[in-house]
C-alpha cells in the first residue's frame, strides 16, 4: 500500500507540474479516438473520413473546451449522415438540438462524461461510466449519461440499417424517416440500458454520500449488483441473447475501475476516525472526521565535509571526523 501511495503522490506532483502540456495532449488523444470511431463506423462522406482531416480536427479540439469537442463531433456526424440520407440527417439534427439544450442547460461541465459514454458502449464496457459518474459527478451528471447513451444507440441503429438508408426510390423517403425515428422511439434495448444506467448512477451517487464507513466501497458493490441484475433481467424479458458473458465482463471491469477511482480520489484511513462536537449561539454540531491516507515526503539531508584550508579531503579524514562526531 505504501508503494501505491507513493506512486499516487508522484503522479499528482508530475501532473501538477506539467498539466499545461498534458491537458491538450489528453484532449488530442481523446478527440482523435472519437473521430476515428465515427469515421470507422459511419464514414459515409469520403472527404471528412480522411485521416488528415481527423487529425486536424483533433488538434483543433485539443486547444478548446470539451464542450467544443462535442459540437465538432456532432457536426462531423451530421455530415456523414447527410451523405447517407437527408432524412436520417434531419432526424439526427433535431435529436442533437434537443439533447444540446438539455446538456448545456444542466451539465455543461460534464463534457468528459458525455464523450466517454459512447466510447465505452462502443467497446462493450458501458457500465464503467455510470459507476464512475456516480462516484465523481453530481446529481445532474446523469444528463451526460443519458445523452451519450442515446447518441450511441441511434448511430448504431443507423449503421445496422445502412442498406435501407442508402436505397433509392419513390416511396423510400417516408420509409427512411420512419426507420430513423424508430431507432429512437422503438429501440427497447436503448430504453432498458438507459433505465439501468440512470438507476446505477443514482444509487452510487446516493450511497457514496452517506456518512458511513467505506461508503464508496459499498456504493461500488451495490451499483455493480444493480447494473447486473437490471440488465440481466431486462435481457431475459426482451428475449435478447448472447449478452451474458459481455455483461459479466463489463460489470467486473466497472468494479475494478471504480475501485481504482476510489483509491485515487477517496482513499481514507477509517482506523483513525474522530468524532468531535462543538456549538455556537444557534446550533450544536456533531462532526465525523476521517483522515486521508498519504505518505509524508522524504526530506533529503545532505552532509558536507570540507577541510579547514579548503583543499581536498581524503577518505581517512572523513571517516575519522564521522567517528569523532559519533563518540
Amino acid at each position: 500500500m505504501t508503494v501505491l501511495l507513493e506512486l499516487k503522490e508522484k503522479l499528482k506532483i508530475t501532473y501538477g507540474k506539467y498539466d499545461i502540456y498534458l491537458n491538450p495532449l489528453f484532449k488530442f488523444m481523446l478527440a482523435a479516438c472519437v473521430f476515428w470511431i465515427i469515421n470507422g463506423n459511419i464514414g459515409y462522406m469520403a472527404r471528412v473520413k480522411s485521416l488528415p482531416v481527423g487529425l486536424v480536427l483533433a488538434l483543433f479540439c485539443s486547444i478548446l473546451p470539451l464542450g467544443a469537442m462535442i459540437v465538432v463531433a456532432a457536426a462531423v456526424i451530421l455530415l456523414h449522415l447527410y451523405a447517407l440520407a437527408l432524412e436520417v440527417a434531419a432526424v439526427a439534427f433535431v435529436l442533437f438540438v434537443l439533447m444540446g439544450l438539455l446538456y448545456f442547460r444542466f451539465a455543461p461541465r460534464d463534457g468528459i462524461y458525455t464523450v466517454l459514454m459512447p466510447l465505452c458502449l462502443h467497446y462493450n464496457i458501458g457500465p464503467v461510466m455510470p459507476m464512475a459518474v456516480g462516484l465523481l459527478g453530481k446529481a445532474y451528471s446523469v444528463v451526460s449519461i443519458f445523452c451519450g447513451t442515446v447518441v450511441w444507440f441511434f448511430l448504431n441503429g443507423v449503421k445496422q440499417n445502412q442498406a435501407v438508408f442508402g436505397s433509392s426510390g419513390q416511396d423510400t423517403a417516408s420509409s427512411k424517416l420512419t426507420v430513423a425515428l424508430n431507432q429512437i422511439m422503438g429501440n427497447k434495448e436503448m430504453f432498458l440500458t438507459l433505465a439501468a444506467f440512470i438507476m446505477v448512477t443514482a444509487v452510487v451517487y446516493v450511497v457514496r454520500r452517506l456518512s458511513v464507513d467505506y461508503a464508496w466501497t459499498a456504493a461500488i458493490i451495490i451499483g455493480g449488483l444493480v447494473n447486473f441484475v437490471v440488465l440481466f433481467a431486462g435481457y431475459l424479458a426482451l428475449g435478447i441473447t448472447g449478452r451474458t458473458v459481455g455483461l459479466i465482463v463489463s460489470s467486473l471491469l466497472g468494479l475494478v475501475i471504480s475501485l481504482i477511482l476510489e483509491f485515487l480520489y477517496f482513499n481514507l484511513d477509517y482506523t483513525r476516525t474522530e468524532r468531535v462536537q462543538f456549538e455556537d449561539d444557534e446550533y450544536y454540531y456533531y462532526v465525523k472526521a476521517v483522515p486521508k491516507m498519504y505518505v509524508a515526503k522524504k526530506e533529503k539531508r545532505v552532509k558536507r565535509f570540507s577541510s579547514k584550508g579548503g583543499g581536498r579531503v581524503s577518505k581517512k579524514q572523513v571517516s575519522d571526523k564521522i567517528e569523532r562526531k559519533l563518540r
